[in-house]
Parts: structure tokens; C-alpha cells; sequence
């Protein structure tokens, strides 16, 4: 969830909602508990009732293969956490950044481009088009509603025009 927030003139923040990040890291962390307990408890059955010690391959193969494919996804919820993973616009300053980190000076930002993720209209990106033909990826969120407004309201800020694309 995205919040939206004015702490000066000129300046507007997007901040990923922290606790919103804290929510799903308990969720997914319990997933993989949960999900290691009935794996490793169907193995101890499996090893019961075949009177083997030597669990089944598929068991092993799961257990390393499905929290490998979480990790990115927990790394990304742990990053939010530990650092905010703000996005400024600067108004007096004239600068985007994302945390402590400059990313373009509102004068190399030529349009703001709103364009739906993968063809539907669940999801949408709001992006940057900067003057050297760079793309700067800023926002991608389910609210299309909200995204429509923010999006209106930076392009307002930064003084150049927005592009819808579907």
C-alpha cells in the first residue's frame, strides 16, 4: 500500500507502507514454516511406513526449491523494513530521489508515463521518460484510481505531460 504524503511545499513523498511490508514478511515466513513442518512431517511419515531412514528425493528437492524462490520476494519486504524506500520529489531542490539516493533532476524528466502492467488494467507502472531516452521506473501498484491521481499530481509538480498507455 502506497501513502501519500506532503511534509513541506514542494515536496511530495510515496512511501511503501511499512507495516503493511511487516504483514506480509510474518505471512510469508509463516507459509514457510508451516510449509517445512508438513514436508518434513510427511517424510517422517513416509519413512515410517516404508521402514526407511532415507527420505523421498522429491522432499529434498522441494525443501531447497521453494524457499529459493521466496527469497527475493522476503529480501524486497526486509529491504523496505530496514530503510524507507521513499520516493521524494523535491520541489525546491528540483530532484527525484528514492531513499538517500539522487535519481534525476526534475529539468532531465521530459513526460510521466502511466501504463498498464502486462495489458490488463489491474496493475499499472508509472514511469519516468527521461531526456536522454532513459526510462526511470517510479511506481507500480493494483489502485488504479490512485495511481491516475498521483501520477496527475507529479506531472503537475515536475511540469511536464502525462502519457497514458494500456
Amino acid at each position: 500500500m502506497l501513502k501519500v504524503y506532503r511534509p513541506a511545499s514542494g515536496v511530495l513523498v510515496v512511501s511503501h507502507g511499512r507495516t503493511q511490508a511487516l504483514v506480509r514478511l510474518a505471512i510469508w515466513t509463516s507459509v514457510v514454516v508451516i510449509f517445512y513442518l508438513v514436508v518434513l512431517g510427511d517424510a517422517a511419515q513416509t519413512a515410517e511406513h516404508t521402514g526407511s531412514d532415507k527420505t523421498a528425493a522429491w522432499h529434498v528437492w522441494v525443501l531447497l526449491l521453494f524457499p529459493l524462490c521466496l527469497l527475493p520476494y522476503l529480501f524486497g519486504l526486509i529491504r523496505i523494513l530496514r530503510r524507507a524506500n521513499d520516493l521524494i520529489f523535491d520541489g525546491p531542490r528540483k530532484t527525484v530521489s528514492k531513499g538517500k539516493r539522487a535519481l534525476a533532476a526534475f529539468a532531465d524528466v521530459r513526460a510521466l508515463e502511466m501504463r498498464a502492467v502486462h495489458g490488463t488494467c489491474e496493475e499499472f507502472r508509472l514511469s519516468a521518460l527521461l531526456e536522454d531516452g532513459g526510462n526511470l521506473e517510479l511506481i507500480e501498484t493494483e489502485a488504479s484510481a490512485m495511481i491516475e491521481a498521483l501520477a496527475e499530481e507529479i506531472s503537475e509538480l515536475l511540469e511536464v505531460p502525462l502519457t497514458r498507455k494500456v
